[in-house]
């Protein structure tokens, strides 16, 4: 491999009537490819300097991230103009030069000539020697691209501008572009759920939702937004060159059900950005009664004398848009029922049943003072444990819309100041509120989650304990996804955070201010929802810009991922959404019956011998519904091998219209087959649990996920890809029959996801005694909060030690 002269493809652009000229023109690549792993990135090498002159040590770097995989994208690379270059891609791990290379394959280079004044666009696909290219004239005056300087020093090639100015120059234009956003697409909080009864649109959400394959320089705000309908088919931004190879989704029916019927189905969907929003929690008295029959902790901490001071933008039932008010409000019973004095801090939105005045405080902020208010409400969860619900009051804080958004969809013009007043609120409200009796005091560990928390440990490190205050204190802080960075343009950081030009550095990324830099930088330990999601965000398809600063954590051995709990009401034998309750005793009795009476409930036939599906989530790229869609025919037709056709499939959401109207399509083309559920309902939701055989999850990103763990508690098989915590909450068949719970797709390829699928479908069919030890195996399985919690303490113990 290397400048050979087989046979290739050779494009020539040249410009009529133009000779050999030594212009150079800017060539941007985009090459499909999935052989990459974790760690590894695709480069381009070839026989200009700018393309490394074959050393694939210098070779020119593409990237990728969550919603553009697997198309990778070079920065514009000059190159001369009336010159043939040859070229090729190769894998290599990243940052490391003496790493394996892996060539392309086929013999012979690519070959292109550009003709001056054009710019230039390169499209491949991984060993495929064809490669189309795409050329535009160039706007006058400005076609001729001065060549990189580039220098040789100690035999390495390298580039004499800084690469941090250029990464400031890509941001300031990340920056600027953010700015001329319409409210509605200028997301940096959470993103809504579309709901069709006049509620908000879904925006593209950046990560858990980076519903675009965007190729230009700035992935951080394509993924935000998309366009909406280059969003449906994953094609964002995608030159025309690339787009024609992907096929539109053939599912799209012209009519959904030939009416083009629009009912919503089940519970008001608004101001919500995830199902989980919608679940409730067991009360205090069934968590308690119920752990009765499981394994308690298996970790003793040593440091329960320390409070724990919780700060989240939502903690449910007062305030939950998702699953971040879930997870605090199981941190603040979890927390407590351990030992330590809890405190769980949150905005008022508005005003709350039993909630009392404690106190007050004022606040520098945006070059101002601000007044705040304190509200509390003690809740008790016995044997002499109980959490402080702090509730922060403020004029901006209260709105009649949502969270962070109105009614409209549009995000909140001050969320920025709102969120900085939560932070500061939060780090006074140990010293000042007297709960009890007595304040909380400056030895403490603030867990801080998500970007809309993202200054208390920065806040800690510049303003507290520069003054000789919390210096007994830690900080951990929880990435819940890393998508949501708390980003904004244009902000003088020393003047609006009232802080030194030290703390603005770290918060400043390019020309914006960067919440989730700061607390990653400054926290004293930063913990992600699940292990598998610790190991993804420290690589650029992950950490969304600032994996660097992942990677910094993890190397000072401060990066831990923790898999979250699911809560004690995700219980077959005490759950009361479900028609028949049962264990693990009695679980084929319990299955058949609840299988049977879903069948009913949805208006499917009722046959136990079918294999029944269930898909439960938003409807979006993201989730893999177009993938789900793509194989409605293929597993409704009966091939005669004993799988195919005897099938079931049952999809509940809402999302994307285009993808509500496919599952209505569904319903009417396989009428008792398919069952299309656009909206929720949470107790079709646990009855889902109990009744189907298969639970799937093609998300192509999910930091954790809860369904699949609820699927295992009831019996269910999950069939998930293999990425973030769904990876590191499902046992693969291919550990044998003794320790798996599920499968696992690997790769998000159509003909993998179908020999996974069939394989998971042929079981229950063909081979049901081994079918009912994948069931045993995943009921046995804890994933319940007290197994969570040890770890937490741990790291707890961990920090404070440090």
């Amino acid at each position: 491999v290397g400048p050979t002269h087989g046979t290739s493809w050779r494009f020539r652009l040249r410009a009529l009537g133009a000779g050999m000229v030594h212009d150079r023109a800017p060539v941007t690549f985009f090459i499909e490819c999935q052989k990459t792993k974790l760690g590894e990135s695709v480069y381009v090498v070839g026989s200009d300097d700018a393309l490394g002159g074959w050393s694939c040590k210098h070779a020119a770097p593409l990237s990728t991230n969550a919603a553009t995989f697997p198309i990778w994208q070079s920065e514009r690379i000059s190159l001369p103009a009336g010159r043939v270059i040859e070229f090729k891609f190769v894998i290599l791990e990243q940052g490391c030069a003496a790493s394996m290379v892996t060539w392309e394959s086929f013999h012979g280079n690519r070959k292109l000539e550009i003709a001056p004044g054009m710019v230039l666009t390169v499209n491949c696909t991984w060993d495929d020697m064809r490669t189309a290219s795409t050329a535009t004239q160039c706007p006058p005056e400005s076609h001729r691209v001065e060549p990189q300087s580039l220098v040789k020093e100690s035999g390495k090639l390298s580039r004499t501008s800084s690469g941090a100015a250029i990464f400031n120059e890509q941001m300031e234009v990340l920056c600027n572009t953010i700015a001329e956003r319409e409210p509605m697409r200028r997301n940096f909080s959470q993103t809504l759920l579309r709901v069709q009864d006049g509620g908000a649109p879904e925006l593209s959400p950046l990560a858990p939702d980076p519903d675009g394959l965007h190729v230009t320089q700035t992935p951080l705000v394509d993924a935000l937004f998309a366009d909406e309908d280059a969003d449906l088919l994953g094609l964002g931004g995608l030159p025309a060159a690339m787009g024609s190879s992907a096929e539109p989704c053939g599912f799209m029916p012209a009519s959904p059900l030939g009416n083009g019927s629009t009912e919503i189905r089940g519970v008001s969907l608004q101001h919500v950005s995830s199902f989980s929003a919608l679940t409730e929690m067991a009360p205090a008295e069934v968590k308690a009664e119920a752990r009765k029959r499981r394994r308690g902790a298996q970790y003793t901490p040593f440091n329960t004398d320390v409070p724990v001071v919780i700060v989240s933008s939502e903690i449910a039932p007062w305030s939950k848009s998702g699953g971040l008010g879930l997870v605090a409000a199981s941190y603040s019973y979890e927390f407590a029922r351990n030992g330590h004095r809890t405190m769980a801090i949150s905005p008022k939105y508005q005003h709350y049943d039993g909630i009392a005045y404690v106190g007050e405080s004022r606040l520098r902020v945006a070059g101002g003072e601000h007044h705040v208010r304190y509200w509390h409400l003690y809740k008790d969860f016995g044997d002499g444990t109980g959490c402080d619900y702090v509730f922060v009051d403020h004029p901006c804080i209260e709105r009649g819309g949502g969270l962070y958004n109105g009614a409209d969809g549009r995000e909140y013009g001050d969320n920025l100041l709102r969120f900085t007043i939560l932070s500061a609120a939060a780090m006074e409200a140990p010293l000042v509120l007297s709960i009890g009796g007595f304040p909380y005091g400056d030895k403490v560990v603030f867990l801080a989650n998500d970007w809309q928390s993202g200054l208390v440990p920065l806040y800690l490190c510049y303003k507290y304990r520069r003054h000789n205050c919390y210096m007994q204190a830690r900080c951990m802080y929880v990435i819940h996804n890393l998508g949501y960075q708390g980003q904004y343009p244009h902000v003088n950081a020393t003047e609006f955070f009232c802080v030194d030009a030290q703390a603005a550095h770290d918060l400043k990324l390019g020309q914006c201010v960067n919440l989730c830099k700061g607390a990653l930088i400054c926290a004293d330990r930063v913990l992600t929802v699940s292990p598998n999601y610790a190991y993804e965000v420290q690589t650029p398809e992950g950490g969304f810009g600032l994996d660097n600063f992942v990677r910094g954590k993890a190397h000072g051995l401060r990066l831990s991922g923790i898999l979250n709990g699911i809560d004690d009401c995700w219980d077959p034998e005490t759950d009361a959404k479900i028609h028949r309750k049962f264990s693990i005793e009695d679980f084929e009795q319990g299955k058949r019956a609840n299988k049977a009476e879903l069948q009913r409930m949805l208006g499917l036939h009722q046959d136990e011998h079918v294999v029944l599906i269930g898909f439960v989530g938003r409807l979006t790229w993201q989730k893999g519904v177009d993938v789900i869609a793509d194989l409605i025919d293929w597993l409704m037709k009966d091939t005669g091998n004993g799988v195919n056709g005897k099938v079931q499939l049952i999809m509940m959401g809402n999302g994307e219209d285009k993808y509500a109207q496919a599952l209505r399509w569904a319903e009417g083309a396989f009428r008792g087959r398919v069952c299309g559920y656009v909206g929720f309902d949470p107790k079709v939701e646990h009855q889902m649990m109990a009744g189907c055989d298969l639970f799937l999850m093609p998300s192509r990103y999910e930091p954790c996920g809860l369904p699949q763990m609820y699927s295992q508690a009831y019996g269910s098989i999950p069939v998930v890809h293999a990425t973030g915590g769904l990876k590191d909450s499902v046992k693969d068949i291919s550990l044998g029959l003794d320790s798996a719970t599920g499968f696992l797709i690997p790769y998000m390829a159509i003909d993998k996801i179908k020999g996974v699928l069939y394989a998971a479908m042929e079981m229950p069919l063909k081979r049901p005694g081994d079918f009912r030890r994948l069931q045993r195996n995943a009921m046995s399985a804890d994933f319940y909060w007290p197994q969570a919690m040890d770890q937490y303490e741990q790291n707890i113990d961990y920090t404070l030690y440090d």
